[in-house]
């Protein structure tokens, strides 16, 4: 079988496929990213063969233009219970965000349709969100089967003016305790395995902390997009706590002077650096949830943007952590979440009983034989 994994520039899009690709490697399956941005270079260090498909750079340039109208528009504070209904009502983006979606899909559908017909592929897998996949494997005649990436979100490529069939299968990464009440239950379960990237881990990693650590990040795009100001106001919300602080962002040297008492590491796996660690503190990114999920570490969300209130709300549900409906919290908010999620047994309990529902879950390898039987003429 001949995959191509077709994704969005940015890394919070590639990296819940990277798991579902490694298994169909080791499988003896063939497997061929076709991306842009900054997931073209993930791809690469992650040893997967890769192809470019806007050599012109307006993808990214239309993501990055996603990202910062996002970060302008948000609300000073989100209805988190009620997010779920908004963000899925008519199976749309609410708001004009969904003619950037377009846009972004457009800007990569041609190369990877080109692609997916010169390298003779079988299948496109493609995750959420970003529809290009699922419009290339349309017009080249393929199956598509799209990986989740958190919560169970609706097919975007329904926008589209071509409305392309729905995918052959949805890889859900969701577990029960997650999942809203109203989720479309035709989908397989798929255990989620955290992929974050690799790094060089640091030497005061590993032994156990003196003092709780807590772990604070915001994933890959919002530190450029206009979130420092209120990773600035965390960290000073964070001082005077007595808490071991981690900040884990793209680059080490953060938007300003670190307060006494974090440690500034750049780019570290969370799956490497959660198991340490008694709370997380975060923007509420799937990628960054889910891996603290599956870890089974006590969750503070901050949402800001696109799914992240109905991820807040998903924490808030699950009892795994407590949710802040305020984008820019203040530092009292923010110390007394710290002291419920690491004083509350209820919470750790929780997180224990969410981390054994994703164990359970089928692994990547075990869905692969039920890939390959999408395909005709290809088999297990």
């Amino acid at each position: 079988m001949r995959v191509v994994v077709a994704t969005a520039p940015g890394l919070g899009h590639l990296l819940p496929a990277v798991p579902v690709a490694w298994a169909a490697l080791s499988a003896g399956h063939q497997v061929l990213v076709a991306t842009t941005g900054p997931s073209l270079a993930m791809a690469q260090h992650l040893g997967f063969a890769a192809v470019e498909v806007s050599g012109d750079g307006a993808a990214y340039a239309a993501y990055q233009r996603l990202a910062v109208r996002e970060m302008d528009a948000r609300p000073d504070e989100h209805e988190l219970a009620s997010a779920w209904g908004r963000f899925t009502g008519q199976g749309e983006v609410p708001g004009d965000t969904d003619e950037l979606l377009l846009f972004l899909a457009s800007c990569t559908v041609e190369r990877t349709t080109r692609v997916l017909r010169e390298w003779r592929a079988d299948l496109v897998l493609y995750t959420t969100f970003l529809c290009a996949g699922q419009l290339a494997a349309a017009r080249a005649g393929l199956p598509c089967v799209q990986v989740g990436i958190g919560l169970p979100h609706p097919d975007f490529g329904a926008m589209h003016e071509r409305r392309p069939a729905p995918p052959a299968a949805v890889l859900d990464v969701c577990p029960p305790s997650l999942r809203p009440p109203d989720a479309a239950p035709d989908s397989w379960p798929l255990r989620f395995v955290a992929c974050n990237g690799g790094g060089l881990l640091p030497d005061w990693l590993q032994p156990r902390p003196a003092r709780p650590r807590v772990c604070v990040t915001w994933g890959s795009v919002l530190p450029e997009s206009g979130m420092d100001r209120t990773l600035e106001a965390v960290l000073a919300a964070l001082a005077p706590t007595g808490v071991e602080v981690v900040l884990a962002t793209g680059s080490a040297t953060g938007p300003g002077p670190a307060p006494a008492g974090v440690r500034r590491v750049g780019w570290v796996p969370l799956s490497a650096l959660l198991p340490g660690c008694a709370a997380l503190i975060h923007h509420g990114g799937s990628g960054t949830t889910f891996t603290a999920c599956a870890q089974g570490v006590p969750q503070i969300v901050l949402p800001q943007v696109a799914d992240q209130p109905l991820n807040a709300d998903a924490v808030h549900r699950a009892g795994i952590g407590v949710a802040l409906a305020r984008t820019r919290p203040a530092a009292q908010e923010v110390r007394e979440a710290l002291d419920r999620t690491l004083d509350d047994p209820d919470i750790g309990r929780a997180c224990a009983r969410v981390r054994t529902e994703i164990a359970a879950m089928p692994g990547p390898g075990d869905l692969v034989p039920r890939l390959a039987g999408l395909t005709p003429g290809v088999g297990g």
